[in-house]
């Protein structure tokens, strides 16, 4: 399907009177976001790390950027494909991991109606670690879209380990290994809401699921959630090495790709 299509659609409904349910902007969008989210949730999404400068950079370094059409080429079939990470992908652009997104969806499973969206319009989704759902149910809503599944490498190397073989059962195309939430980042809106959504026991299911991370348990998250959190607080937080990556590249035939390495020149060597 096209992404014109969509479009398409619009218009055809528009016919029989039916308006489009979602705002055509992202500035409205936001704001239905903010009104219908409670506001330690929004802030947490919205939110950044001290003052925010990077994440106003961050949207401010798409305005630098233009798409040009190419003309008297006869477009009239137009391949979105890429070649990337050893397999062909039906996107150039990929569904970010978002930790707590499953708090954003109205049911509470943010996660699975991220992976019904990925699996319509044939959008790559890379799964958070920190989801509401096991990795395996993010999996199976994803159809025939490739998933990629999002991972900070906990301290305890055989948790570690049990999420990267769940991640390549369940059919993951790819293992994404975050580098830099060793910390949190000092996050002034959710400060001020004294709110850390995992320290109140939301979006660990993955941890709580895993037969590693159960084990280290005196009693199951069921029976003792506190104390599952607290397990939990022991093993997040990795300031990964080289030496663990090479880890990582043994455990899987699955490609490992890297987020949050520096710029090119400013990467120390092994």
């Amino acid at each position: 399907m096209a992404f014109a299509d969509y479009q398409n659609e619009i218009y055809l409904n528009g016919l029989g009177g039916v308006l489009p349910s979602f705002p055509m902007e992202f500035a409205e969008l936001a704001d239905r976001a903010r009104a219908a989210l409670p506001p330690s949730v929004w802030s947490y999404v919205a939110g950044g790390a001290g003052d925010e400068h990077t994440q106003r950079a961050n949207v401010a370094a798409f305005q630098r950027w233009g798409l040009i059409p190419r003309m008297f080429v006869g477009a009239s079939q137009r391949d979105l494909t890429v070649e990337l990470f050893g397999m062909t992908l039906p996107s150039p652009v990929f569904l970010a991991p978002i930790g707590v997104i499953g708090l954003c969806a109205q049911d509470g499973h943010g996660d699975l109606a991220t992976a019904r969206a990925a699996a319509r319009t044939g959008v790559p989704m890379v799964a958070s670690t920190l989801s509401v759902d096991p990795l395996e149910d993010v999996a199976g809503e994803l159809g025939d879209t490739p998933g990629f599944f999002q991972l900070y490498t906990p301290t305890d190397r055989s948790i570690a380990e049990s999420l990267v073989h769940r991640a390549e059962r369940a059919g993951y195309r790819g293992i994404v290994v975050t580098l830099d939430t060793w910390i949190t980042g000092w996050r002034p809106r959710d400060l001020a809401t004294a709110n850390f959504p995992q320290l109140r026991g939301h979006c660990l299911t993955n941890y709580t699921t895993d037969p590693a991370f159960r084990a280290a348990l005196g009693r199951s998250p069921e029976e003792d959630p506190q104390s599952a959190i607290l397990h939990w607080t022991q093993v997040f937080g990795n300031p990964l090495t080289w030496d663990d990556l090479d880890w990582l590249r043994s455990l899987t035939d699955l490609p490992l790709i890297v987020k949050h390495l520096p710029p090119r020149g400013r990467a120390p060597g092994p």
